[in-house]
């Protein structure tokens, strides 16, 4: 590749792009490491969705120059994106994989890696289906960084080349922790109307189908004569409503967030109607149940209770975190629950023995702790000298 000249090549972005809120998390402690090294200036920031949107607004914004919604998957949508931002190096955190986008990206010569990536069980038998289909395409990326050993071999099943791929870690284990300080917790407590001293249960990402389980859980909780408050955090935060409506149906005093903004009244049941304040809640918690694990939808990150030494309960289907997970239980820092009555039980034994919750917690951080570094190794592979684009 035909070198830039200096001054033109300063001009140019790093561009990154994440699907959406998950993505965006993942990325961030890669944008800040990316930001330090190279400049604000010098990076643009692209998500698909309007919650991905969002979260980086909240999140990645300080770090960039720009934030913009990914283009179209058309030609002239994303030729108008290049002229725009100018890209020296695209990369892409995890998933979002379009045609048009690598193919304009190959014939003007700009270097694309995947970060950050792995192959869930179902893509990657969706992925072998087109496997004439995918192994062109992947071949694009200049690398592709993968979190596990399992996702090197998955993506070399489909076509991808050894040397396109590097085994790198997860960079979700760089996260930087929630700090919670008292004046922080004070302000939550006053926010949550929390008279006393109550043990905090909180429930992220829930999907739907999985909310009635959570409902006949913390009744069984709450028969045995623990006041826990349930703060429950839907995946997607219009379903607030409904979701106050299964545990109202049960008896309880659910309410949106929202609802106790406007009307402060202690309640048993908050539910959260806004994006942004998980990893915030799970500092809070007493103990973390992390959602999308009860029913089939893959599960979502445990790192971030793990993050803040909190133990941490999940349900059998944690496909997309699997490693994670596997690691988590082997190591004593997570609990896996099948039913509701295992997941009530669990809970009250948590909250009724704190030197085992405690213990359960520090073990969670200590996975966490020990697998940092994916970061670092991955600006390794995006900032060598050479690539396969040069190649």
């Amino acid at each position: 590749m035909e070198a830039l000249p200096s001054s033109e090549n300063q001009r140019r972005k790093i561009w990154i792009h994440a699907l959406s809120v998950g993505e965006v998390l993942s990325a961030e402690p890669l944008v800040k490491a990316l930001a330090l090294k190279h400049g604000a200036r010098s990076l643009a920031f692209t998500s698909s969705t309007l919650t991905g949107f969002e979260m980086a607004t909240r999140l990645i914004a300080p770090h960039v120059c720009a934030i913009r919604h990914f283009p179209y998957d058309t030609l002239f949508s994303v030729n108008r994106a290049l002229r725009v931002i100018k890209p020296r190096r695209v990369v892409i955190v995890e998933t979002d994989v379009w045609p048009n986008f690598l193919h304009r990206l190959k014939k003007r010569r700009i270097p694309v890696y995947l970060v950050n990536a792995r192959l869930s069980d179902r893509t990657f038998r969706g992925y072998k289906r087109v496997r004439l289909l995918m192994a062109p395409l992947l071949s694009v990326f200049s690398r592709i960084c993968v979190q596990t050993e399992s996702d090197r071999l998955r993506f070399r099943a489909i076509g991808v080349p050894d040397d396109q791929l590097v085994t790198v870690g997860n960079i979700k284990f760089d996260q930087a922790p929630v700090k919670m300080s008292t004046a922080e917790r004070k302000q939550y407590t006053k926010i949550f109307n929390l008279s006393a001293d109550p043990p905090i249960w909180v429930a992220g990402s829930t999907h739907e189908g999985e909310e009635e389980m959570l409902s006949t859980a913390y009744h069984k909780v709450r028969a045995t004569g623990i006041h826990t408050v349930l703060i429950v955090v839907p995946r997607d935060p219009d379903r607030a409503d409904a979701v106050c409506r299964i545990f109202k149906r049960a008896g309880y005093d659910a309410v949106t967030l929202a609802q106790m903004e406007r009307q402060p009244t202690p309640s048993s049941v908050v539910v959260i109607d806004r994006i942004g304040m998980l990893r915030s809640l799970y500092a809070l918690a007493d103990l973390a149940f992390v959602g999308g694990s009860l029913v089939r939808a893959g599960g979502h990150n445990p790192l971030e209770p793990a993050s803040v030494v909190k133990p941490i309960l999940f349900g059998p289907h944690t496909d997309d975190f699997r490693w994670i997970c596997q690691i988590l239980e082997k190591s004593g820092g997570a609990i896996r629950v099948h039913t509701a009555d295992q997941l009530a039980a669990r809970v009250v034994h948590l909250i009724e023995n704190r030197a085992d919750s405690r213990r359960v917690g520090r073990c969670a951080y200590g996975v966490f702790a020990k697998h940092k570094g994916a970061v670092s190794r991955t600006l390794a592979v995006i900032d060598a000298p050479a690539d396969r684009m040069d190649q």
